[in-house]
């Protein structure tokens, strides 16, 4: 098995020993500073140009408990005679309602109320009436108790004390948020009509300004699939967080992954239906407000969300291709993702584009690993937060589920749970063949050095060209899940990418001398140019920085060792069979003079170590979650290893390449290039 502690960095350091020997056991470990700290997340949005979104103003109501009110607020018994109740919430004996009225406000255009239980807290029914802006008085809006779908047992790796709580005092409980338009005026009633009362009950009055942008975002232009990179569904257009005017400066802990996504959780946000298109980014950032920073969660809890007209958009950080854990089905959400339709579908019909998107959104997102039927089901294990489970209890569910299926909750309401079957069929449609696990998934392709040009299997012209003799790097660099087509210039540093859906790109980064090594480093999803110089044992990492691993004669292998997301830096030394991960751990595996092969091989998100010897043609792998050594001979003398994940199973598949042909180990043989190519299979 291969232990995570007790070893020594002494190897870590560029020329900390020198000629490949290993350290002996009574040398003190000799390591850089901070060398074996890993490297430092940020949200790398929070630093870019327009990081801090569009302004977001909150006014704090304070309403107190239902026996000693806040000031200005009004506590009493039962119900006000004028004031309705929830879908499903009645008038009781034992109600109890607290009332706090503003006949004149600061602007906001939503409100949230909330309280300091988590859970254990009885049926809460919340009505708003709202003063718009030059208006009369509104009707009375009402809503329920929302769940607390942030799975607090499971904090996110990385994350600070909870302090994003506009109380200070963490997670909090409340109701759904209630959309009003812009006001200046508002009434809220809160009542306890069974069980146990809240308490520090407060409703923000939450002003997402207006911007520009607002009234500017049509639905983006769909990706044209073109033939020869279509083999999985493409990634929809989806309008990105900063689109909608996020304030990254809020997101500030690093996001969760699961191995991948298994699953789709189906909501819906309940903040009405007669919304504008311009009115969509200002929903979008009131949710967020009020997720991230009145309930305390960190951040958006669903994956994506879909409006009215059919436009998605980014919901929860950490990359649209990533199986980011989110927010969207408490106990549940490891291995699900969350799709919000952004409306009140309890008894109004589900727009036609509304199930259109949704299905492409899920038909993509299932794609992304090992073969699955969004028809089908799936066993889950979770339960606990307000799940209508207990921990450690295994379900089964539909691929494409509801919310209600897993929690206490009408979400995604009666009209909703009618259009999932629908998505269900028409994700199917979309994915085709890719619901097989036999079939292959990997696009594959070869670069022809003598003239620069790369090949796709079954298509005789060249489908890209960049330079001769240049080296391929394919890597997804736009974060939409499809590996691109990419080649590095060891003369002038140049990348040259085909990037899908979007066209070609060229940027200059890294000098002669240097070894690329593009991977996710930062974890927004997209693979980052990086390069490895093995001069000064410095990785130079565009937009993260420098980390010191290494020494002349190694080779960078960077990969997601840890499961967290990110890609670590990390080297392989041939000549004294040696592997070192910044921050983790180094150690001997694998013949000297052996080529080093880390892929995912056993389908728990984490990258594996493994060599493949060119004198035996013998695979050995280090896999993690077998905690063994697995060896297999594939190949002859003269090949090239390529293991990567061809089929549907979500396991890495043993592969080798050698005069135009790719040999993948229990899936087929397969004529792509020439002799004298190189193989750029498009994982």
């Amino acid at each position: 098995m291969l232990a995570l502690a007790g070893c020594s960095l002494a190897l870590l350091t560029a020329g900390a020993v020198g000629g490949g020997a290993a350290a002996r056991p009574s040398d003190p470990p000799v390591a850089s500073p901070g060398l074996t700290a890993p490297v430092e997340w940020a949200n790398p949005a929070a630093t870019a140009p327009g990081g801090a979104g569009v302004p977001t103003t909150v006014t704090r109501l304070p309403l107190g408990d239902f026996d000693r009110p806040a000031s200005g607020a009004v506590a009493q018994g039962g119900v006000l005679e004028d004031v309705p109740l929830a879908d499903g919430y009645h008038r009781t004996t034992r109600s109890r309602t607290l009332t706090v009225t503003r006949p004149t406000t600061t602007p906001f255009s939503a409100v949230g109320v909330t309280w300091r239980e988590t859970t254990g807290v009885g049926a809460v029914s919340v009505a708003v009436r709202h003063h718009p802006v030059g208006g009369a008085w509104s009707g009375w809006q009402t809503v329920g108790a929302a769940e607390a779908d942030r799975d607090a047992a499971v904090a996110p790796r990385g994350r600070p004390s909870p302090s994003a709580s506009a109380s200070g005092a963490g997670e909090r409980g409340g109701a759904d948020l209630v959309w009003v338009g812009p006001s200046d005026g508002v009434q809220v009633s809160v009542s306890s009509t069974g069980g146990s009362a809240p308490h520090d009950v407060t409703a923000d009055l939450i002003d997402p300004t207006s911007a520009p942008a607002d009234a500017a975002l049509p639905t983006p232009p769909p990706v044209a699939e073109d033939a020869p990179v279509a083999l999985r569904p493409f990634m929809p257009a989806i309008n990105r967080r900063a689109a909608w005017g996020a304030n990254e400066t809020l997101m500030n802990w690093r996001p969760d992954y699961a191995p991948m996504v298994k699953a789709v959780a189906v909501h819906h946000t309940a903040t009405g239906n007669d919304y504008a298109e311009a009115d969509v980014p200002k929903i979008l950032r009131s949710i967020y407000q009020y997720q991230t920073v009145s309930r305390g969660w960190g951040d958006i809890g669903y994956n994506v969300l879909v409006d009215r007209f059919g436009r998605l958009w980014e919901g929860r950080a950490g990359g649209l291709s990533r199986p980011v854990v989110g927010a969207q089905a408490g106990g549940f959400n490891t291995g699900t993702a969350g799709i919000a339709m952004i409306g009140d579908y309890g008894a109004a019909t589900v727009p036609d584009a509304v199930v259109e998107s949704a299905a492409k959104y899920t038909a993509w997102k299932l794609s992304l690993s090992q073969a699955i039927d969004p028809r089908g089901t799936v066993t889950l294990t979770g339960g606990g937060s307000t799940s209508r489970y207990p921990v450690g209890t295994t379900v089964t569910v539909p691929r494409v589920f509801p919310h209600r299926q897993t929690n206490s909750t009408e979400c995604p309401g009666a009209k909703g749970m009618d259009v999932l079957p629908a998505i269900r069929d028409r994700a199917a449609a979309m994915l085709g063949d890719l619901t097989k696990p036999s079939t292959v998934r990997s696009l594959l392709a070869a670069y022809r050095p003598a003239d620069g040009t790369v090949r796709l299997q079954g298509i005789p012209q060249p489908i890209f060209t960049s330079g001769p003799n240049e080296i391929a790097v394919p890597a997804d660099y736009n974060g939409d899940g499809k590996a691109d087509v990419a080649t590095w210039s060891p003369i002038t540093g140049n990348w040259t990418m085909l990037l899908t859906g979007e066209g070609r790109s060229v940027v200059q980064w890294g000098l002669p001398g240097d070894v690329p090594a593009p991977a996710d480093y930062d974890g927004d999803g997209a693979a980052d140019l990086a390069v490895f110089r093995p001069s000064n044992g410095i990785w130079y990492i565009k937009g993260v920085g420098e980390q010191q691993l290494g020494q002349p004669g190694d080779q960078p292998v960077p990969g997601d060792y840890t499961g967290d997301g990110r890609a670590e830096p990390a080297i392989w030394r041939p000549a004294a069979g040696l592997w070192a991960v910044r921050a983790i751990r180094e150690w001997t595996f694998g013949e000297p003079g052996a080529i080093a092969v880390p892929a995912d091989y056993d389908g728990d998100g984490k990258v594996d170590a493994a060599v493949w010897s060119p004198s035996t043609q013998q695979f050995t792998i280090g896999a993690q979650a077998a905690g063994r050594q697995i060896s297999t001979r594939l190949g002859d003398p003269g090949d090239t290893p390529v293991p990567g994940q061809y089929d549907g199973d979500g396991q890495a598949d043993l592969a080798v390449y050698h005069d135009g042909r790719f040999d993948v180990k229990g899936v087929g043989k397969y004529e792509v290039g020439a002799p004298g190519d190189v193989p750029m299979p498009l994982n």
